[in-house]
């Protein structure tokens, strides 16, 4: 059903979404803008989070592939 690539990916993306939004929360942009626009802001927290989860979760994807072609 699941591969060992996909088990690493899905796991990956959960930790550097969780990672990168929490960082991006204390960044405090919202401080900078309009108070309107703050569910805005949120949605760019989430989107810029899940990016870079993706990305680096197809680099943890990768660097398996390597150490499994080196081991």
């Amino acid at each position: 059903m699941f591969d060992i690539e996909h088990i690493i990916y899905f796991t990956s993306l959960i930790i550097f979404f969780a990672l990168a939004l929490r960082i991006l929360s204390a960044l405090h942009f919202e401080n900078k803008f309009e108070k309107m626009r703050i569910w805005e802001i949120k949605a760019a927290y989430f989107l810029l989070s899940l990016i870079s989860a993706h990305l680096l979760s197809e680099v943890m994807v990768k660097l398996s592939q390597l150490l499994n072609v080196l081991a």
